[in-house]
């Protein structure tokens, strides 16, 4: 127990000073800023993410399946699309959807705080949004 506490204390003193320099650095708001950036970023992007990332996989799966069943515009092929593909692609873009506004949220948060990037809300449209897009 002592080991564990001397050890937190070592960690603290070896790091206070390091960030007190930071906070001078940069400024007390931008610091501030900055920090509620990537925590509000990751807080709210994948929520944000999961939805748009949901919608986009889906709409995905739905024309990949009709696509691949031979008539990407037919209302059967649609249906079977949107029943079939349709499910596993807003499996697989809600999860990825998640990961990537955690990851747009610590990413831009500190970069560009506030902003849509931060987010995950850039584009021009709700469905104009990329989840397997990995940078």
């Amino acid at each position: 127990m002592k080991k564990n506490l001397l050890l937190v204390l070592l960690v603290v003193s070896t790091l206070f000073p390091f960030t007190t320099i930071a906070a001078k650095a940069d400024g007390a708001e931008d610091l501030f800023k900055k920090t509620t950036g990537v925590v509000l970023g990751v807080g709210v992007g994948p929520v944000v993410g999961c939805v748009r990332g949901f919608l986009k996989g889906w709409l995905w799966g739905k024309d990949a399946t009709a696509d691949a069943l031979g008539n990407k515009d037919g209302a059967v092929h649609q249906a079977v699309g949107f029943a079939t593909g349709g499910v596993v692609g807003a499996a697989a873009g809600g999860v990825s959807g998640v990961l990537m506004g955690a990851y747009d949220g610590i990413k831009y948060g500190w970069d560009k705080p506030w902003t849509a990037e931060n987010f995950s809300w850039a584009g021009s449209g709700f469905t104009d949004y990329d989840p397997f897009k990995w940078d």
